[in-house]
């Protein structure tokens, strides 16, 4: 809490610094498209919204499909995430169950609108993360988000000198524990590699399954057959036809679509 409160006098002490609310202007957010194997198995997603406010605090709305999309206040002194969760309640699915889109302000902003793609969530995630990691030494209060190189940290992961696998699929990688070891002692591009790779099979799962990462291939598996995934550290979603199955390392639970 301590520490929520102290990067919020930051911000506060920044905004006075820069003068007036003049810095403050709207943007309207652009959604991106759904991965065609969500659109197909889903249909149109609602949206949850998160940005922060002029006033530091973060703030939420849900959209249905075919809302007007809000335009949100965002402060232009400094970089400023907007998240984008795609859930679907008609199907169980509510935010944060799937991975978002987003973008950070002003790199992703254009006109009077501010661009989300699935490459930039990974970039607005990390954001909220690391300026809400706890702060364990002076050092780690000069490791705010505002003074990470976003630009460098996009080339970073589409072409850097990290896993493939996480070029491939960024979702691979806990967020929030690399957040709060980059707070801890600074940016090791080292840190961005997954778990050696393991599978979990679980029998009678057949069908074909879609995973909460926008970046994981689907998987199809015959109907009398187990479906076979890779294990990851943080917790993930498949949805199928049938039901939903959330997964953290060995532990799954199975819950079955009773309206199919």
């Amino acid at each position: 809490m301590k520490t929520k409160i102290f990067i919020l006098i930051l911000l506060c002490i920044a905004l006075t610094a820069c003068g007036n609310l003049s810095i403050l202007s709207y943007y309207r957010p652009v959604l991106p498209e759904l991965p065609p194997h969500w659109e197909e198995m889903l249909g149109e997603a609602h949206w949850q919204l998160e940005w922060l406010d002029e006033n530091g605090f973060w703030k939420k709305v849900n959209l249905f499909p075919g809302s007007n999309l809000p335009d949100l206040p965002l402060i232009q002194e400094w970089s400023t995430p907007v998240i984008a969760w795609p859930y679907w309640p008609s199907r169980n699915l509510i935010p944060q169950m799937m991975m978002p889109a987003g973008g950070i302000f002003p790199w992703d902003a254009g006109g009077t609108g501010i661009h989300l793609s699935w490459r930039g969530g990974i970039d607005a995630v990390f954001w909220k993360e690391l300026s809400i990691a706890e702060r364990n030494s002076p050092a780690s209060f000069t490791r705010l988000p505002w003074y990470i190189d976003w630009p460098r940290f996009r080339e970073l992961l589409l072409n850097g000198n990290i896993s493939e696998r996480v070029r491939e699929n960024p979702w691979l990688i806990d967020w929030k524990d690399f957040a709060q070891r980059t707070a801890d002692s600074g940016f090791y591009s080292s840190r961005l590699n997954p778990s050696p790779p393991n599978n979990l099979s679980i029998p009678g799962l057949g069908g074909l399954w879609i995973n909460s990462s926008p970046f994981a291939e689907p998987v199809r598996v015959a109907l009398e057959g187990s479906l076979i995934i890779p294990l990851s550290p943080v917790p993930e979603t498949w949805v199928s036809s049938y039901g939903i199955l959330r997964v953290q390392n060995m532990d799954w639970v199975y819950i079955e679509n009773t309206e199919r």
